[in-house]
């Protein structure tokens, strides 16, 4: 797992699960986006998932922080009594902890759904990271045979025609090899 690629997965997911927020179970989304776009491994479609929703989790995370502590200096202002305080803050840290069970669960689900998507449609998978800008993630583009050795490529018509005449000579050793093999058996 690249966790370069990984981490902008995770943001895009992210961004995409705050921008539709206005959509119940919209964390989900976030996390099929950035599942799909993490790839087939259904593992770190989930983990990918779970790292969008932490990410879509960190404003409400702040928002609770600066809120704890408007609270308590509220609290110290007024001379409330601690028991207060603590019956509040203890609903702010609940509520906020179902938060972040809603938001990176279902984001942790939804990666996972989405590295099933792109397992089961490899084609979508590798057109839509094209699309975005990504190389594909799966197979080798521009690769090579292992069985022969690069060759320095030319421009001029002589040499493209003396490396398919080298071709079909090899060719013919080879065929020539296999008829021996046959015969001698």
């Amino acid at each position: 797992m690249s966790t370069t690629k990984t981490l902008i997965n995770a943001v895009i997911g992210a961004v995409v699960g705050i921008v539709l927020s206005f959509i119940p179970l919209s964390t989900v989304i976030g996390g099929v986006v950035a599942g799909f776009l993490e790839g087939p491994d259904v593992r770190e479609g989930a983990i990918v998932g779970a790292l969008a929703g932490a990410i879509t989790f960190l404003p409400f995370a702040g928002l609770a922080i600066i809120g704890l502590s408007a609270l308590g200096f509220g609290m110290g202002i007024a001379a409330a009594p601690i028991e207060g305080f603590a019956v509040v803050a203890l609903a702010i840290l609940v509520f906020v902890s179902v938060l972040f069970v809603y938001t990176v669960g279902l984001s942790l689900f939804g990666g996972y759904l989405g590295a099933y998507l792109a397992r089961e449609y490899p084609d979508q998978h590798v057109r839509t990271r094209r699309a975005i800008g990504f190389s594909p993630s799966t197979g080798r583009s521009g690769s090579i045979e292992p069985t022969q050795p690069p060759r320095p490529r030319s421009d001029r018509p002589e040499d493209h025609d003396r490396e398919m005449d080298r071709f079909d000579t090899d060719a013919d050793d080879s065929s020539r090899d296999r008829d021996t093999g046959r015969d001698q058996r």
